[in-house]
């Protein structure tokens, strides 16, 4: 079977062979980030998982599960068993499209694990496995020591570092990033004044090469000389440092926020898929995964097992938390002004529309 999801969904409409209807009961379905991320987690925890449980982990490439989950279970017809969903997404979606995780039937070292988390991280329908982070990184040979950008108010300041922006083609983060750059203290963005915001992403709009909307984009911007300075997420750009290339990150006024783990309601292959996230949640070998891609599992567990080395590019690093913004779901999931959609989509029609003038 492929291990990417292009002609799965084709070839499953048939399943009148009992031995596809087998074969089909040793797998789970999870949703995949792909590009070095994907590589990392294919290779420390995919093989070696089919290699020891005999179950095939087939992966699909999609960059927001939220919307995919929600119309997979309105239509009866849930084809994910394990899906990285937002934060506010397991509160949204929990009552319609999400099923219960049996901690109960999590192995040993993953309740180990659990035990060792903030009680908000393990929730009847997510679990947090990974804590992400999103910054300013910039290409050396472009800035260098005092030349190189401090926080959000250079990244906007053209005249002073001249070059050439990318920035997400999404409201979250990037109007938080506008309003600090327009001078609002970090402690005081939340409720965001999106008009300000706005107004200020107007301002760099012109100096934005790429509007990106892949984590891969990013980094292949600044490798390749098309951008000089972007908003990222810090993985990829910690990963690229790490192997010596002219990367760098800034993580003051930065942002971190949990990926969560969650089991679409009537999940074909529901037990498949709480051993594979067992799996995940072993404390050494989510350790073994920071070595090859820099994100982590929020447990001081696998923060003690990690290389200080690549630890210190972490999101959560205390060096790094203590410079950075604990990004707000509750503000991005709340009711908009309109009183028909949430912030971030409000949000989304509104640099949209900016991004279309």
């Amino acid at each position: 079977m492929s291990r990417l999801m292009a002609g799965v969904f084709g070839a499953t409409v048939g399943l009148a062979v009992t031995g596809t209807a087998l074969a089909q009961s040793n797998e789970v379905v999870m949703q995949d980030p792909g590009g070095a991320y994907g590589d990392a987690l294919r290779k420390i925890m995919y093989d070696p998982f089919e290699a020891e449980t005999g179950i095939d982990v087939v992966l699909v490439q999609e960059a927001r599960s939220g919307p995919r989950i929600k119309a997979q279970v309105e239509a009866g017809k849930t084809e994910w068993d394990l899906t990285f969903i937002f934060d506010q997404e397991t509160k949204l979606l929990g009552d319609c499209c999400l099923a219960d995780i049996d901690y109960d039937k999590l192995s040993d070292s993953a309740k180990k694990t659990l035990d060792t988390m903030p009680e908000n991280l393990k929730r009847p329908k997510g679990v947090a496995l990974q804590v992400i982070g999103v910054g300013m990184a910039y290409n050396t040979d472009s800035y260098t020591g005092e030349k190189a950008p401090q926080n959000w108010a250079d990244f906007w300041n053209v005249d002073a570092f001249p070059g050439k922006r990318c920035l997400p083609a999404w409201p979250r983060f990037v109007f938080e990033a506008a309003l600090m750059a327009d001078g609002v203290k970090k402690e005081e963005l939340y409720p965001l004044d999106m008009e300000r915001a706005l107004k200020k992403v107007r301002e760099i709009k012109p100096h934005v090469v790429k509007w990106w909307t892949t984590s891969a984009q990013p980094p292949q911007l600044l490798l390749d000389g098309e951008a000089d300075m972007c908003m990222a997420y810090t993985g990829t750009m910690s990963l690229l440092a790490l192997e010596g290339a002219p990367i760098e990150l800034n993580w003051n006024q930065g942002f971190i926020y949990y990926d969560f783990f969650s089991i679409p309601k009537d999940a074909p292959h529901y037990d498949n898929a709480l051993k594979l996230l067992s799996w995940r949640l072993d404390a050494e070998r989510a350790a073994e995964l920071t070595s090859a891609y820099p994100v982590a599992l929020p447990s001081p567990l696998v923060f003690e097992a990690a290389d200080p080395e690549v630890s210190r590019y972490w999101a959560n690093n205390p060096d790094n938390v203590a410079k950075a913004i604990v990004w707000s779901p509750e503000y991005w999931g709340a009711m908009s002004p309109d009183g028909r959609t949430t912030n971030e989509e409000y949000g989304q029609e509104k640099l949209n529309s900016l991004l279309a003038e």
